[in-house]
């Protein structure tokens, strides 16, 4: 049997080294985690690194609380008497950088740095409670080389405990910069005090006051937290063009823009800004304290314990002592470092970073799993689904998974968006759904293909967005199961076949984006509308009776002898079926497969593919308008868990002049003779930097 009384004794022993020991464990696996940060890596293990975030501060607290409360006392639970108590107290300052966090995960939730004031309230209370604590409970007989090097390790304690709200705070997202005044070149040389805290970038080269006027006083962060900011572009040059007589273009202030890897790196400092202290570190202030005083601080600590007399102290608490001083010190000192070595080890792996995948969620393949008896749904496997659907958790969450045909994907319309020509810039990105030459997707071309009364133009005209998504995406599902592209099953996909594999892969990411990440697609898309599509495709293919005596055909069952053609005819037949009153039964499934039946009567071969250019360009007008539409709140958000491929497609049309969702709400719609004078200056200017490109680049 178990002695109790030996067990709690052994726990009152040890408890206070488990607990600082388990804290400094905590610290370095964090340090460690942080680059996967970066990275798109499983939910389950972003879970874990959430939860090492979370416990470490608790976990330092209830280690620090134990700690005074043993000494308050006036017990200390060692076999070696009254001594120990000295040697217990100075872990509290170790304890106290501990609670100061990491500089690579700073914050893990971009609201963390809403929270800066209240972090400040927690600086002041626990340091408080700390040294008076310490001050109480050291002992006036200990050796004094013990106490300078506490009072050393609290000052290091303190500076990097000061460090997380001044970080938090300089991320903070409504910390809006001064667009205009930095535009004009107004930005001053900074004096006294701000010269500490002023960040060492381009901005203040030479410490010398920019030319007035002069874009070029913006510093990458700058840029990066306009945009985050939802900051609407047009609404600060139009205030720096009346202030100013030199006529600027919205593109102006972000020249030069070199290529697709511009919004890769631009991703990359958004999270360090918004996640990490990288806005502290190229200060004054921090490059003093963490490379000349910290380390020098560290150094005597350590050294005089070293030389302090350890008679009459346990051997484990005197080891304790020495892994807690050189592990702490390693971890304060060298862990910038350590956290870009390993970043650049883990670039050379296949993990994708950072908004560089495409996710998948197709409607009708998530439901003929569940008809055909799929094993992944059958028995306590399937249980175990459907209990972690019923708590919130989406399908795949425990499932990681990388389709290089997707990254492939992501790689060809972002460099597409990259290289497009002037058509993006100040253009009103809802002009897709309209049919004039404001379309900045469909040419005259195609939409001459397109009758007045088409289904076609009926659900791009007059659906609402989120709808329309839906529809576009079943239909499009349906055109490939009846009539795919000539040579689309051959893999690898021929060159030839980009264009359609990224009209379905656009098409599943929408779907997707409405089933997992509604906010992100449109503010206010409703995500009842997937899973009711889901019930009803389900409902046709099992030929369930619905209610007011509308039931399915029988011809629409499904059976294992199914293929892709047999089941899109299946849904197009069961989505015709009519209530007793002879309205639809599936009103958004019949919509889908009048226009699948619209989209398949335009004519399609090895010559003229015209279907196929027309899907993809709706297809892409439809992702850059939701990319447009979305707030950088959300954008920002969406970095911290690994992001999302609109973010990619939101930065590279921002990045062209295309008008975002803070244009359109502060800017006035232009009037067609200031869209002609803007469109003829925007194209003066382009013709002076670059060659003349072709109409429409964005296809293959």
């Amino acid at each position: 049997m178990i002695d109790i009384a030996r067990a709690v004794q052994w726990w009152d022993v040890w408890q206070l080294r488990i607990l600082v020991l388990g804290s400094l464990g905590l610290q370095w696996f964090l340090l460690l985690a942080a680059p996967m940060r970066k990275y798109i890596i499983p939910p389950l293990l972003r879970k874990i690194i959430w939860l090492a975030y979370i416990s470490s501060d608790a976990l330092s607290i209830y280690a620090l609380a134990t700690l005074f409360n043993r000494h308050a006392r006036g017990s200390s639970a060692c076999e070696y008497g009254g001594k120990a108590s000295s040697l217990e107290v100075l872990w509290a300052p170790v304890i106290l950088v501990h609670l100061g966090g990491r500089e690579e995960i700073t914050a893990y939730n971009i609201e963390d740095n809403e929270l800066w004031t209240r972090h400040t309230v927690t600086l002041v209370s626990q340091v408080t409670v700390a040294v008076y604590a310490f001050y109480k409970s050291w002992p006036s007989d200990s050796d004094r080389r013990l106490l300078v090097s506490a009072i050393l390790l609290f000052i290091v304690g303190i500076l990097s405990f000061c460090e997380k709200p001044w970080a938090l705070k300089r991320a903070s997202i409504n910390r809006l910069v001064a667009v205009s005044s930095l535009i004009e070149g107004e930005r001053k040389r900074p004096r006294g005090l701000e010269c500490c805290f002023a960040e060492l970038d381009d901005r203040y080269k030479c410490w010398k006051e920019m030319p007035r006027g002069d874009a070029s006083i913006l510093s990458d962060g700058d840029k990066v937290q306009m945009i985050l900011s939802d900051l609407s572009l047009y609404a600060a040059v139009s205030h720096l063009n009346k202030r100013s007589k030199k006529k600027y273009q919205v593109l102006a202030v972000f020249r030069p823009f070199t290529g697709k890897e511009e919004p890769r790196r631009w991703l990359r400092r958004a999270f360090g800004l918004i996640y990490t202290r990288a806005n502290v570190l190229l200060t004054p202030a921090y490059l003093v304290c963490h490379v000349l005083l910290v380390p020098s601080l560290y150094i005597a600590a350590i050294v005089l314990f070293a030389m302090s007399v350890k008679q009459g102290y346990s051997r484990t608490d005197v080891r304790t002592t020495y892994i807690l001083l050189c592990f702490t010190a390693v971890l304060d000192v060298l862990g910038v470092l350590i956290s870009e070595l390993l970043y650049r080890l883990m670039y050379t792996t296949d993990l994708p970073a950072l908004c560089e995948t495409l996710p998948a969620y197709n409607l009708i393949g998530s439901v003929l799993p569940r008809l055909a008896g799929w094993a992944g749904w059958a028995g306590w496997t399937g249980w175990l689904r459907k209990c972690a659907t019923r708590v919130g958790l989406r399908e795949g969450y425990f499932v990681h998974e990388s389709n290089s045909m997707y990254r492939t994907v992501s790689e060809f319309i972002t460099s597409a968006l990259v290289d497009a020509s002037r058509n993006v810039e100040n253009a009103d990105l809802a002009s897709y759904r309209s049919f004039t030459k404001r379309n900045w997707t469909l040419d005259e071309d195609l939409q001459g293909k397109i009758g007045p009364d088409s289904e076609i133009r009926r659900n791009l005209c007059k659906s609402s967005f989120d709808e329309s998504v839906l529809i576009w995406h079943i239909a499009t599902d349906l055109v490939f199961r009846r009539e795919p592209p000539y040579g689309f099953r051959c893999r690898p996909p021929h060159d030839k076949r980009l264009r359609e594999i990224c009209t379905e892969a656009i098409s599943n990411y929408m779907a997707y984006l409405l089933y997992s990440h509604p906010e992100m697609l449109m503010t206010g898309s409703r995500q009842h509308l997937f899973t009711e599509a889901m019930h009803n495709i389900k409902s046709i293919l099992q030929g369930k009776k619905e209610k007011h005596g509308a039931a399915a055909a029988a011809d629409t069952v499904l059976t294992a002898q199914d293929d892709d053609n047999s089941i899109a005819e299946k849904i197009m037949r069961g989505g015709e079926a009519k209530y007793a009153s002879g309205s639809a039964s599936y009103p958004l499934i019949r919509d889908a497969c009048e226009l699948a039946k619209a989209l398949l009567q335009i004519r399609d071969d090895k010559e003229n593919e015209t279907r196929w250019e027309l899907m993809y360009r709706v297809w892409l007008g439809m992702l850059c308008y939701s990319a447009s539409m979305c707030r950088g709140y959300l954008h920002a958000k969406s970095l911290g868990e690994g992001g999302e491929f609109l973010s990619f497609v939101w930065l590279g049309i921002s990045l062209k002049g295309a008008k975002n969702l803070a244009d359109k709400l502060q800017m006035p719609e232009p009037e067609d003779g200031d869209d002609k004078e803007t469109d003829t200056q925007a194209t003066e200017e382009q013709n002076k930097t670059q060659p003349p490109k072709r109409k429409f680049p964005l296809s293959y």
